[in-house]
């Protein structure tokens, strides 16, 4: 689904009626994890955890200028008690029932390797119009854990 600024988005959870292959958006969304320095650390059989339940859910979208995939964001619906664990430690995203369970949305992640955070930022505000958002700052080692919220 196109979008200003001129992003394709594939995305099964806001775009239902459209047509996605699972298998090309596991191979862009890998692609971009490892053009990332620190993700490109993560074993492959780490990565796959954290992307095959969003994959399953449909709640990711990809962005795409054209066909080169630009960036990818993927997000929970969080409950009271989902939210706390998530806050305590990301291992309960493996469950994929935390994904789903609430009202309250979390970006999970949120990966622009190549420089388009401000391209994704603007679009984010487009899918999620009047939307409070929140994402768990998670470079802790340099300033310490953080929620940021967001409002669309």
């Amino acid at each position: 689904m196109p979008i200003t600024p001129p992003l394709n988005i594939i995305s099964s959870k806001l775009y239902p009626n459209e047509q996605w292959n699972e298998s090309e958006a596991l191979g862009a969304i890998t692609w971009l994890w490892y053009q990332s320095p620190t993700h490109r650390q993560v074993p492959i059989v780490e990565m796959m955890t954290y992307i095959l339940p969003v994959l399953k859910n449909g709640q990711f979208a990809l962005f795409c200028k054209g066909t080169q995939p630009i960036g990818y964001i993927s997000w929970a619906y969080f409950d009271e008690v989902a939210q706390a664990h998530y806050l305590e430690s990301d291992r309960h995203l493996r469950d994929n029932s935390d994904w789903n369970c609430g009202d309250n949305i979390w970006l999970i992640q949120w990966f622009a390797p190549l420089g388009h955070s401000h391209q994704m930022r603007s679009a984010v505000r487009q899918l999620f119009p009047s939307t409070t958002v929140r994402a768990l700052y998670h470079k802790g080692s340099d300033k310490g854990l953080r929620i940021l919220t967001f409002k669309t």
